[in-house]
């Protein structure tokens, strides 16, 4: 139940990131809300429960950005994971480690994508490095944006409640 509330609440940021970047310059500035939410999923779920939800996340990254499927669903998992070691080894729970860590993930999943697509997609089209500003500045004001989107899933969390192993409904 609560990896499906995390996933729609992912479908939510991304439905409002697309709103808000086609009013705000048409998509000359990026955003990048759902990895925030992978970030935080990262630091504050189960093992279980936040690799689905990151899959999940990450697969409506792929509906929303128009990639080839599977992508961002792979991509989630590996910034999922990678955010869990990075907050095993340091604690990144207040917001401004938060921000850092999701411009981190954001900086990480985009050369990820760009080196998955250089590599694996389409030879005659290959993502080149006069995207790599764009990345930088993506994650920035993906960094900006992620406390936010801390405080909203913190209080999504507090509402689902902590499910207790054992008990039997």
């Amino acid at each position: 139940m609560r990896p499906l509330a995390f996933i729609a609440a992912g479908l939510l940021l991304g439905a409002l990131q697309s709103v808000l970047l086609r009013w705000v310059g048409g998509g000359t500035v990026p955003l990048q809300l759902l990895v925030p939410c992978i970030a935080w999923l990262a630091l504050e779920a189960e093992n279980v429960e936040g690799v689905t939800a990151a899959a999940g996340i990450g697969y409506a990254m792929d509906l929303f950005g128009g990639t080839p499927a599977g992508l961002f669903t792979f991509m989630g998992v590996v910034l999922y994971l990678g955010a869990r070691a990075t907050g095993i080894a340091v604690d990144l729970r207040g917001r401004l480690g938060f921000a850092v860590l999701t411009g981190a993930g954001c900086l990480a999943g985009s050369f990820g994508a760009m080196l998955i697509q250089r590599w694996a997609g389409v030879p005659e089209a290959p993502p080149g490095a006069s995207l790599i500003p764009r990345a930088i500045v993506e994650a920035i004001l993906t960094a900006a944006a992620a406390p936010v989107v801390w405080l909203g899933l913190s209080r999504l969390d507090a509402l689902l409640g902590h499910e207790e192993p054992g008990l039997v409904p």
